[in-house]
């Protein structure tokens, strides 16, 4: 019998082939299209376990489709889609319940007439699942730190099809590794978070032209580092991508307290001559979460990304030239800190707490770029990349045992490893950033 049939017969109703449009939808990701044997959309834990046993005994690699923005094509073995885990329940304790399939949009939803925030990811259409089981850096990091540093409790299915309650008392090893350490360890059908207040935030952007881009950075650092954990920020500086969209910056920023406050603060930033627009009033937090783009650009990215622990200025004169140069080049800053490096090193699987910043620097070349183009791009990046620590997982596409290495320091490595080994050591769940067993 095929998967398909076993699944059919194990899970009547919840299993999907070629031709229907379940199948179509599960295999249908931000990235692409793939051709997996099979999709299950199951609407209980209870079916995601019994799936899970049956394509693990079948020695076929699960992966799971939450939202599906970090998940590639997956071309065979199983998709577990989660699009019935949508729930989110929030307690007078602000505890809120969200399950797997959920999205950050459903939750700001959710919260907000709570009074409440959870930083997340910076779209409303990006999954809970993926997100906040790669570390989550969102919108209050600095203020809250990431999504799994609220992160209190979640419902685990194994490979084998077991299924676990793990939080710091139960399970603790496995909960510090869901932590940070991706989907490698099984399928999260329900989280609990820890919501905090986010009432009377203000916020919007500050748009710049390129005409100064050293000089915009080393305001935006200075502005950062006297600021208090309440203020968020991101700085993307783009290239002209387009007649009409000219080369220019733009500074998105939060913070909770008043809008004179927020001016008092950024005026380093805001008395610069490159300042072309100023957007700023009190803003609720779901309305800081944009929508996704439709799907992905038509140019090919170069570069990569990396925590940056000292933005000295030898590493902004590394970014700001990666930027001027005569590749068309994307430059995003998000400021870390605060109640982000508070966490200590080994508390979670993410480990590069000392960070000032996180750092994204990708040359922007057509799809058809020949190799000479991409090796130029790629060494463009690495002189500014060469002042980071790491990868984040989450905003890199490339798989294998190099970009593992890089995400995790070698103690965290193996660490992880032991908890693969002990959870899947026969790697049903390698559809990801895959750690092998240990």
């Amino acid at each position: 019998m095929s998967l398909l049939s076993d699944l059919s017969e194990r899970i009547p109703g919840r299993a999907h082939g070629p031709g229907a449009p379940e199948y179509d939808a599960g295999r249908t990701v931000f990235a692409g299209v793939g051709e997996p044997e099979a999709v299950v959309r199951p609407t209980t834990t209870a079916e995601v376990a019994a799936a899970v046993a049956l394509a693990a005994d079948a020695g076929l690699p699960v992966a799971v489709r939450s939202g599906g923005h970090g998940l590639l094509p997956i071309d065979d073995g199983l998709i577990v889609d989660l699009a019935e885990f949508t729930s989110v329940a929030v307690g007078d304790d602000g505890l809120v319940t969200v399950g797997g399939g959920a999205r950050w949009g459903d939750v700001a939803a959710a919260l907000a007439p709570h009074g409440l925030g959870l930083s997340s990811g910076d779209t409303r259409d990006v999954g809970v699942g993926g997100l906040a089981l790669g570390g989550g850096i969102g919108w209050l990091v600095r203020q809250q730190g990431l999504a799994i540093d609220r992160l209190r409790e979640v419902e685990l299915v194994t490979a084998s099809g077991e299924v676990l309650t793990v939080d710091a008392d139960r399970h603790p090893e496995v909960f510090w590794a869901l932590r940070g350490g991706n989907g490698n360890f099984g399928i999260v059908t329900r989280f609990v978070f820890q919501a905090a207040p986010a009432e009377g935030l203000v916020g919007g952007s500050v748009a710049f032209d390129a005409s100064d881009v050293p000089a915009l950075l080393r305001a935006w650092r200075e502005v950062m580092r006297d600021g208090p954990d309440e203020l968020n920020s991101t700085l993307m500086v783009m290239p002209a991508f387009a007649p009409g969209m000219p080369a220019g910056a733009q500074l998105g920023v939060a913070l909770q307290g008043s809008e004179a406050r927020l001016r008092e603060q950024l005026e380093p930033v805001l008395s610069l001559p490159s300042v072309t627009d100023v957007s700023l009033a009190p803003v609720a937090y779901g309305d800081l979460l944009e929508d996704a783009p439709p799907g992905r650009p038509p140019f090919t990215f170069v570069g990569g990304n990396g925590f940056v622990p000292d933005l000295s200025d030898a590493a902004l004169d590394a970014i700001a030239e990666a930027y001027d140069r005569d590749i068309p080049t994307m430059i995003m800053l998000r400021a870390l800190g605060g109640a982000f490096s508070r966490v200590a090193p080994d508390a979670t699987a993410i480990a590069f707490r000392d960070a000032e910043a996180f750092l994204i620097v990708n040359g922007v070349l057509p799809p058809d770029a020949d190799p000479e183009q991409l090796s130029r791009a790629q060494a463009g990046s690495d002189a500014a990349l060469a002042f980071t620590s790491g990868v984040y997982g989450n905003f890199s596409v490339d798989r294998g045992d190099e970009v593992i290495a890089a995400m995790y320091p070698p103690a965290t490595l193996e660490r992880l490893r032991r908890v693969k080994a002990q959870l899947d050591p026969g790697n049903v769940f390698r559809q990801n950033h895959n750690i092998a067993p240990g």
